[in-house]
């Protein structure tokens, strides 16, 4: 009996000593960009989602324990990345010194003043660590290579794209991003995309129109200019006119608003309220040799061209196609050579 406990504890002292090994493989993200960092985001190149923000860590209690919510989710805290520190974002364990092989990432970064810093096409290299642990005791580990960390500098700040508003109105921006901005203000932000043409997105009242500007590698402005002008219509056609319309030109059919019922003020623009009618106003129709005034920024359109359709009392209709509309107001006086 004595022998054969004297022969377990000589097995378990020689495997307790000849233990196994491991590797770990770690690569980290480090921040010098000169300020706090309080994003992180993380994709496969060529994604298009760049997801939630990987600078989280699990809650833990007082005694390390990982917190729960009710419904046996962790909970998530964010932690941010003093500048000149990094933290580790890339781990992999094996039992081999060559790692496991990461794709390439696209990596960006949000400072504490809302700036962005993003890498592209970011190859992982690792530190590879190998850990000797044993049965009874840890052993020690060995740095076998180390890689230098994705060290984000001021030179990866996105560039900035700015916005100026020279229409004579304020507008709504609605892409890429959604801000009011008044007349002759601006605005800017970091689009997430480089090296293509980005769509700038605005209205002026119902009318929108579409800037096209070139996201290099500087900061870039685009001046919006163009805005809905008054158009005059003259009506020389013979008799009343009932109904005016406005389409895009690729449209096949007339729907939508009858111009002629808008509560207009003189200038052409639409009235706070559209109950009632006032003296100052000419609203159901226009008198042959009379016309009527309307600001194309009431009207649901986009674009520079568009039919223009009047309707006179006798239910013919009067047609100008392909009008151009500028910046400046326009008069179109619509005889019996436009009727259809």
């Amino acid at each position: 009996m004595k022998k054969g406990i004297m022969t377990v504890m000589s097995v378990i002292f020689i495997f307790g000593f000849i233990g196994c090994v491991s590797y770990e493989h770690i690569q980290a993200v480090r921040n010098e960009v000169g300020y706090t960092v309080t994003e992180v985001y993380i994709r496969d190149t060529g994604a298009t989602n760049w997801g939630e923000a990987k600078n989280v860590k699990a809650r833990r209690n007082s005694d390390g324990s990982v917190v729960y919510r009710y419904d046996g989710s962790v909970v998530w805290d964010t932690y941010n990345i003093n500048n000149m520190a990094q933290v580790v974002f890339f781990s992999v364990s094996n039992n081999s010194e060559t790692p496991t092989a990461i794709g390439n990432k696209d990596i960006a970064i949000k400072d504490s003043n809302g700036l962005l810093y993003m890498k592209t096409n970011v190859p992982i290299t690792f530190t590879t660590i190998k850990q000797k642990d044993y049965i009874l005791i840890n052993g020690p580990s060995e740095t076998l290579s180390t890689a230098t960390p994705i060290t984000f500098t001021a030179q990866d700040r996105l560039p900035m794209l700015i916005v100026v508003n020279q229409t004579g109105y304020p507008l709504t921006l609605i892409s890429p991003v959604k801000n009011s901005i008044s007349n002759n203000g601006k605005t800017q932000f970091q689009p997430m995309e480089m090296n293509r043409s980005i769509d700038v997105t605005y209205s002026i009242g119902q009318a929108q129109y579409t800037e096209q500007v070139t996201m290099k590698n500087q900061d870039a402005t685009v001046t919006l200019t163009k805005r809905p002008p008054n158009i005059t219509i003259v009506n020389n056609t013979g008799f009343t006119i009932n109904l005016v319309q406005i389409r895009m030109p690729v449209e096949t059919t007339w729907v939508g608003t009858n111009i002629l019922n808008l509560q207009l003020n003189a200038d052409g623009t639409l009235a706070q309220t559209q109950a009632g009618t006032q003296s100052t106003e000419r609203r159901g129709s226009v008198p042959n040799k009379d016309s009527f005034k309307f600001w194309t920024g009431n009207v649901s359109i986009s674009g520079n061209v568009f039919d223009i359709r009047i309707d006179d009392v006798q239910g013919n209709a009067y047609i100008k196609n392909k009008v151009q509309v500028g910046n400046n107001d326009l008069t179109l006086t619509f005889t019996q050579a436009d009727k259809r």
